[in-house]
């Protein structure tokens, strides 16, 4: 018989570190062998050659040993002795005749529950719980592959079922405490977000009234330049208006000018008839020299008159045409205005709707900001529960 070393399982779970990270711990499960191992118990095998005597002085030798397993030629376990029946079957009046010499393993079960280290635990512990009455109680056989690797009492499972519900609190624990944190991170970042969508509000507020004083600058503006543009229409009527006046004098001084020379000329003849008639027209003579030198001043005041004239009409058809240069540049910039006018408006009406908009955001992260502080309160509760009831 080959005897191995029992190994008592452990009374407490195996702490987890504290300083493995979170995200880690959550999603990368343990194998299940590794969980295994922690409640594996080692105990004797044994063959076909073994008598149920030396079985019984197997389990004298160590009564922490709770069973024994049978492998056949091919090493594989293929049968179970529990302690307990088998030392009922043993205790019989004629038992030590009947059954001290025969084969150890005609008296195991064999179809024990075996399960393979690769297994889940869930499924263990559920297969386990499955099993009838009859072999509630017994063993558990792990095998890696074909071979055995120890077996599990119930006590075994009840301690595997207990490591996994403090592992799972723990994870439920951290599952609570990250989703705080990451709710509290939320709740933070909301915050900043009601913050700037409340300083959005207030900057297109203030935009907006500035917007609406651009608006009715421009506006004004635009009033004074349509003012310019009939001041600016009538100086070009008014010049134009000069213009023909100087025309209209200067033929009345080309008038003056023939009126003059007819009086010259008459007053010639007038000289001339005084002269022939002597003595008496010595006075009308004075009168004609008079009248002669009158309409030689009146030519040249005519003269100086026209060259005045003509000096005022090019003033004048100058200004004439710098109004119309003007008026046409200033009418150009209408559309200038008008478009600006135009943008003031759209800009208005832009930042309006940004600035609903911002309200719209303010109200929704306010809503979010109570709604998550109502999830942190839940959560803190829940993990003050957890730890009340622990």
């Amino acid at each position: 018989m080959t005897l191995l070393q029992t190994k008592p399982a452990p009374s407490t779970v195996v702490e987890v570190q504290a300083e493995t990270a979170y995200e880690s711990r959550l999603t990368t499960e343990p194998e299940a062998g590794a969980s295994y191992r922690q409640y594996i118990r080692k105990v004797p095998v044994i063959r076909e050659s073994e008598s149920c005597l030396d079985v019984l002085n197997t389990f004298a030798k160590d009564p922490s040993i709770p069973c024994v397993i049978y492998c056949n030629e091919e090493d594989r376990p293929s049968g179970l002795i529990m302690r307990d029946v088998f030392y009922q079957r043993m205790m019989g009046r004629f038992s030590v005749d009947l059954y001290y010499t025969r084969p150890a393993f005609r008296f195991a079960d064999h179809h024990p529950m075996k399960i393979d280290m690769s297994e889940r635990v869930g499924s263990l512990l559920q297969m386990a719980l499955e099993r009838p009455d009859s072999k509630f109680y017994d063993c558990v056989l792990l095998t890696d592959g074909d071979r055995l690797a120890g077996v599990l009492t119930v006590r075994d499972l009840m301690r595997l079922s207990s490591g996994l519900q403090a592992e799972a609190e723990e994870k439920r624990e951290l599952i609570l405490q990250e989703s705080y944190r990451h709710t509290h991170n939320i709740q933070s970042s909301l915050t900043e977000v009601r913050t700037a969508a409340a300083k959005t509000s207030s900057e297109c507020k203030q935009m907006r009234e500035w917007s609406h004083t651009g608006k009715e600058k421009l506006e004004l503006v635009r009033t004074s330049y349509l003012g310019l543009v009939d001041d600016m229409t009538k100086r070009e009527g008014q010049a134009s208006e000069l213009v023909q006046n100087a025309s209209r004098i200067s033929s009345i001084t080309g008038m003056i000018t023939e009126l003059a020379n007819q009086s010259s000329l008459l007053a010639m003849n007038a000289s001339i008839e005084a002269a022939h008639a002597g003595e008496h027209g010595r006075g009308f003579q004075v009168v004609a020299v008079e009248v002669q030198s009158l309409a030689k001043q009146t030519r040249k005041l005519s003269g100086d008159i026209s060259e005045l004239l003509q000096h005022i009409e090019r003033l004048a058809a100058d200004t004439a045409e710098g109004a119309v240069s003007s008026l046409r540049e200033i009418q150009s910039c209408e559309s200038h205005v008008s478009e600006g006018s135009q943008m003031f408006h759209e800009m208005e009406t832009t930042v309006h709707e940004i600035e609903i908009s911002g309200n719209r955001v303010y109200q929704l992260a306010e809503e979010t900001v109570q709604r998550v502080e109502r999830v942190k309160l839940e959560l803190a509760g829940m993990s003050n529960s957890d730890v009340s009831t622990m």
